[in-house]
């Protein structure tokens, strides 16, 4: 029996010359003997779709994609199953089987979405139990959320299902009781400076009465100054209870004390100045630091708002950022974000934050408005490569099923019983909670699933992940190296020269990380016949990793075509300049001129 290896060999060798069905038949024993290597499934699968079996594809497709969930493979088998929807969106347990895969790969936003999806389609079906199930696994995504569990409880309720609904009520009280207690434990600490400073003043009034009686030991009382400097109130006590031989050195020291306690007092006024906003978000970083996201988020909603109100928009600007990178669905921080760039009238931060927010509605399938959006930012940025980019898919993907208008026409649309209306109404608020509740996840997961649809051919599913993964620092260079290669695979070379030239003005990252950059811009331009810009970039990358042979070789190669191109311009250019002289001397014919005026 042939190894993996040998048999991909021998099959990309059928398909070299064009004997896709001695390749097929290979693939298909392959599979029989290797049930577990998914890679196999899916070059199948391919060639099926070539000769146009697209029935046996999806199967072969659907068996690789469960092969390779089995395998933990699952960046692979979410590639796979991407690639059944493409062909046909009805694949309902694929729905689940993607939410699987996300919730494996720590990609909770993408789970909910699938799980939520999956959900959709059974209660359509009237799989009631089903559906159940998923907002319970979606729960598991947001765990301690009160709300949402409420919700899913009003749904157990709506259908008959009491017990299990009260269950969840309990659930959700219990943990709203501790977030409460929680929540008043927190803002106490907050709050222990305002207290302990007055009462700084009440204790120096306190121990008068035992300095009084020390009063005629003189001796005693340097004793006890030296006990009493750790709590600082006592120091304080000695101003107004001192001999009168010591009266002048102790109107020094109370001079510097005095200070001192302006000092404690300052923070107390600090917050004060600065209104509530300071304080309100110092209480939401104690409640991230705590684990209690949703208190946390809800403080950072409440200052911002603040920060909005009295047009501090920079501060707010930070405010909402801190929100949206918390919670990625989060809508309505990123309309804030929008509306303060329109605010501050910087256009280019508003075309940033107009795609953002088109991303997020992308990524809550509410497709419709996305396009407005990024239509808009067209409007001001006609030359938007991203925006260009993401309408273009829209427009060749139409059959997309935008859950968006399907969830606003089952809610809104036909007349239906008010019981399953109120069941739409509650799964509508539960897509709601669940979408503000739900963190980002892992940046290197969304990077490596971008890295697994590249490897399988979906370059636009590839950049989505690349663009969410753009957003870690230290995956910024690389992702948009992988944006600007995908683009290059999908032909569309001149805006992957416009996001390899974006990329190379981010500041401040490691030599190494502009390589790619740069050498992959040498080969865009190369693609283009730039053979001058290409040599260029190609020398940069080389000046980052001269120990690259092949650089240099290419590097020495495309200057020979240069100059040969040089050589061949100046051939052609030189023709007509020996040509015009042979003319210049027709014309030149000052004789004739002369005979003309003499004639005349």
């Amino acid at each position: 029996m042939a190894d993996v290896s040998a048999i991909k060999r021998y099959v990309a060798e059928l398909q070299a010359k064009g004997e896709i069905n001695k390749a097929i038949a290979e693939l298909e024993k392959a599979i029989k003997d290797f049930p577990k290597e998914g890679s196999l499934f899916n070059i199948l699968g391919d060639l099926y779709i070539k000769v146009n079996r697209q029935k046996e594809a999806l199967s072969i497709y659907e068996q690789g994609a469960y092969a390779l969930y089995e395998e933990t493979f699952y960046s692979n088998a979410v590639s796979m199953c991407k690639k059944i929807l493409r062909i046909d969106k009805e694949r309902i347990e694929i729905y689940k089987l993607l939410g699987d895969c996300h919730k494996e790969l720590g990609l909770s936003v993408e789970a909910a979405n699938y799980y939520l999806e999956y959900a959709d389609r059974k209660m359509m079906e009237n799989d009631i139990d089903a559906a159940l199930k998923t907002y319970e696994a979606i729960k598991e995504l947001v765990p301690n959320n009160y709300k949402i569990i409420q919700t899913i409880s009003a749904i157990y309720e709506k259908i008959g299902k009491k017990e299990q609904s009260a269950d969840l009520l309990k659930e959700a009280e219990r943990i709203e009781t501790k977030q409460k207690e929680l929540k008043e434990t927190v803002t106490t600490q907050v709050t222990p400076p305002e207290v302990e400073k007055p009462r700084v003043e009440e204790k120096v009034e306190v121990p008068k009465p035992p300095l009084e009686e020390i009063k005629p030991e003189k001796e005693v009382v340097p004793t006890e100054i030296e006990a009493t400097p750790p709590p600082v109130k006592e120091e304080l006590s000695l101003e107004d209870f001192v001999s009168p031989e010591v009266a002048q050195l102790l109107k020094d020291e109370t001079e510097t004390k005095e200070p001192e306690v302006e000092v404690v007092e300052e923070p107390v006024v600090k917050p004060e100045e600065l209104s509530e906003i300071d304080r309100t978000r110092q209480l939401a970083e104690i409640y991230l630091n705590l684990g209690e996201d949703e208190e946390a988020i809800n403080c950072f909603r409440d200052a911002a708002a603040m920060a909005f109100k009295e047009k501090k928009y920079d501060q707010a600007m930070e405010l909402y950022k801190k929100i949206a990178d918390l919670r990625p669905l989060d809508l309505k921080s990123r309309q804030r974000l929008v509306e303060i760039a329109k605010l501050i009238s910087d256009k280019a931060l508003q075309v940033n934050f107009m795609l953002e927010l088109a991303e997020t509605l992308n990524r809550r399938e509410a497709r419709t408005e996305a396009q407005s959006i990024l239509r808009k930012v067209l409007e001001m940025d006609p030359e938007n490569a991203i925006a260009q980019s993401i309408i273009e898919e829209e427009t060749k993907a139409r059959e997309f099923i935008d859950l968006g208008q399907v969830l606003r026409s089952e809610i809104e649309g036909e007349p239906v019983q008010s019981s399953l209306k109120n069941i739409n109404d509650l799964i509508s608020q539960f897509r709601k909670e669940v979408f503000e509740s739900i963190g980002e996840g892992d940046y290197r997961s969304h990077y490596d699933l971008g890295v697994a649809y590249k490897g399988m051919g979906l370059f636009q599913e590839a950049i989505e992940e690349f663009e969410i993964a753009a957003k870690d620092v230290n995956l910024k260079l690389k992702s948009y190296e992988m944006i600007a290669a995908c683009l290059m695979e999908k032909d569309k070379v001149d805006e992957a020269i416009k996001v390899l030239n974006e990329g190379l003005t981010i500041p401040n990252r490691p030599a190494n990380e502009y390589f790619g950059l740069h050498f992959l811009l040498g080969n865009a331009y190369e693609r283009q016949n730039n053979l001058k810009m290409a040599i260029k970039s190609y020398i940069n990358a080389a000046n980052i990793d001269k120990t690259v042979p092949d650089l240099l070789k290419k590097i020495n190669e495309l200057k020979d075509k240069l100059t040969e191109e040089l050589k061949k311009r100046t051939q052609t250019q030189a023709l007509p300049a020996k040509e015009v002289p042979k003319v210049v001397q027709a014309e030149e014919v000052p004789k004739s001129k002369k005979s003309r005026v003499t004639y005349l």
